[in-house]
């Protein structure tokens, strides 16, 4: 019996030995010092930049935002309730005044700057003439990362859609 866990451990180790040593032969040299860090310096997003975004001074997670959508037009968009938090329904309500085009969809879609967070897109609904609610929710980051970028998109029946980005920042 103790000649075959001394078998069986020579063939761990052996296997572990022949593991790092071939991790070792076929190691990657960095190409930058901190990866994480320089890929949170690319943007995210599933749109080719045709999107405005809003200027820095609006945080959405703090206050209501205006801006210009791409393509012409203006939004506000407003999330409540404040202080924003991770995994907890948000109320979305967006304004395009007079810009609002008949019978336009409009949606909210949420990501992670760098971080692949998966689609989390919501459908408003028009409540008044330009006015567009509906409900949201942003996940908790297992980085524990708290900023994002909430997307307007107007996507009027047979013309090209028209967005706006707003950065916020969540609470916790």
């Amino acid at each position: 019996m103790k000649l075959l866990v001394g078998a069986v451990a020579a063939a761990v180790l052996a296997l572990v030995a022949g593991t790092v040593w071939f991790a070792a032969g076929v190691r990657e040299e960095t190409v930058v010092s901190n990866p994480y860090e320089e890929g949170l310096k690319v943007g995210h997003g599933h749109h080719d930049g045709a999107a405005a975004v809003a200027p820095p001074a609006c945080d959405l997670g703090a206050s209501p935002c205006a801006g210009v959508l791409a393509g012409g037009g203006t939004v506000r968009v407003e999330l409540a309730p404040r202080p924003l938090a991770t995994m907890k329904e948000l109320a979305v309500r967006v304004d395009l005044g007079a810009d609002a085009p008949p019978d336009a969809r409009v949606s909210v879609s949420f990501s992670m700057p760098g971080m692949a967070m998966g689609e989390n897109r919501s459908l408003l609904a028009r409540t008044g003439p330009g006015r567009f609610e509906g409900k949201a929710v942003l996940v908790r980051c297992p980085s524990g990362r708290r900023e994002w970028t909430a997307e307007v998109e107007v996507a009027p029946p047979g013309a090209a859609a028209r967005s706006a980005r707003f950065p916020l920042a969540v609470a916790e």
